[in-house]
């Protein structure tokens, strides 16, 4: 058997002859499964091989956490300072590894929501400053002793070490915040797990020959320190400016499977703000299942990051105030959510067109109101009027958007 799409190749074959198709030809399913199923990797972030054992040697680097595909929880051999992190959405799975202890734990920590906004902004200082390219990959290896870092070279060709390169970590609101970027060494026994991989060395920079040295996506992770090992654990995919993905196919369709079953995917580009990034994370928490409906952090976030689109719905809907506003346009984006393979800009479109959508019902559901207000007009009478503090704009007694902290930047090799 070669890749798992092919064992649906049988129930698609069964599924076009019921509906008239006839008999398909075996060869073109399989081809157009691989495709399908591949796409959905690039998604999800995950391989989805069937169950095996592997070998993996970890490299973290003084980092804390690392991650790691598919791991079945309790499937690990006993291993002293290492813990595995069950998936807070799936609790039979790890994404994290735990490779070193936290220290003291903290007394209390932040909600995973205000935690997520305040990982969101760190990303954005990261992306900023331009620690998530390639170049800073390349100078965190520069920095690195000539004859130590050939050592190093020869330890990423081995495809079962995992060496991490550190881009940042951090401690705020009692949670730890990393960011990292896996370094490998592509060839054919290079495992495939549904990430995006940089190369690093063009022709020009290695002496005419394309070195096959490359890094993986960068990786987001947020643990809470209140407890050692920690039991929680947030990780995301982290994708800049350029990486778009061709999809023939419509979001809303597979929307669900991706939230479901793959690892959040985060993107950015140059003009992305840090209240966007930051509410885009929050936002992906909320889809993958890490926070619940009913956080605050959650209106609170697409407050702070659209503020034009959210003055505008309250303008118009006369929300009594921008939070409820940004809730009336939260509606209309929790289905289907941002497509990743689009990149930033087509997300702040998503906004934009969700916001419209919103401030044209809210006209619709006033049209009876102005007619009313209109009749009486012409009957010489005095016309309706909101109750003072009704109107747009906040007013005393109603909550305002809380502003989370926002956390620092790490420190650099």
């Amino acid at each position: 058997m070669g890749h798992w799409s092919e064992s649906l190749v049988d129930e698609v074959a069964h599924e076009v002859a019921q509906r008239g198709g006839g008999s398909p030809d075996r060869r073109l399913l399989i081809d157009v499964l691989s495709r399908v199923g591949r796409e959905l990797e690039i998604l999800s972030g995950r391989s989805f091989h069937p169950l095996r054992r592997t070998t993996s040697i970890f490299e973290p680097n003084g980092l804390p956490f690392v991650d790691i595909p598919d791991m079945q929880v309790g499937s690990m051999d006993p291993v002293a300072g290492a813990w595995a992190i069950p998936d807070p959405v799936n609790r039979q799975m790890a994404a994290v590894l735990q490779v070193a202890s936290l220290g003291n734990p903290a007394p209390t920590s932040a909600p995973a929501a205000e935690a997520l906004w305040i990982a969101g902004q760190i990303l954005a200082e990261a992306s900023r400053t331009g620690r998530l390219s390639g170049d800073y990959v390349l100078y965190w290896l520069g920095a690195v002793d000539h004859e130590q870092r050939m050592e190093l070279m020869r330890r990423v060709m081995d495809p079962a070490v995992r060496f991490s390169i550190p881009i940042l970590g951090v401690s705020a609101g009692g949670w730890w915040i990393q960011i990292a970027r896996r370094l490998i060494w592509v060839t054919s026994k290079t495992e495939d797990e549904g990430r995006l991989i940089e190369p690093l060395l063009d022709n020009t920079m290695s002496g005419g020959e394309v070195l096959p040295l490359a890094a993986v996506e960068p990786i987001l992770i947020a643990a809470p320190m209140t407890r050692q090992p920690a039991d929680w654990a947030f990780t995301a995919r982290i994708w800049t400016e350029g990486v778009q993905r061709p999809m023939d196919r419509p979001w809303s369709k597979i929307a669900t499977a991706i939230h479901g079953h793959g690892i959040p995917t985060i993107t950015l580009d140059p003009v992305s703000t840090p209240f966007e990034i930051a509410c885009q994370v929050v936002l992906k928490g909320y889809w993958h299942g890490y926070i619940g409906s009913d956080e605050p952090a959650l209106a609170n976030a697409v407050a702070m990051a659209y503020p034009r689109q959210v003055e505008r719905i309250q303008r118009v809907t006369r929300a009594p105030n921008s939070v409820s506003a940004a809730a009336t346009l939260l509606e209309q984006l929790i289905r289907p959510g941002f497509d990743p393979a689009k990149g930033a800009e087509a997300t702040r479109r998503y906004v934009r067109r969700k916001a419209s959508i919103a401030v044209m019902q809210g006209r619709d559901q006033r049209t009876p109101l102005l007619q009313a207000s209109a009749a009486v007009c012409a009957e010489g009478q005095r016309p309706l009027r909101p109750r003072p503090g009704r109107s747009g704009g906040a007013h005393e007694g109603s909550p305002e958007p809380r502003r989370p902290g926002t956390g620092r930047s790490g420190s650099r090799p």
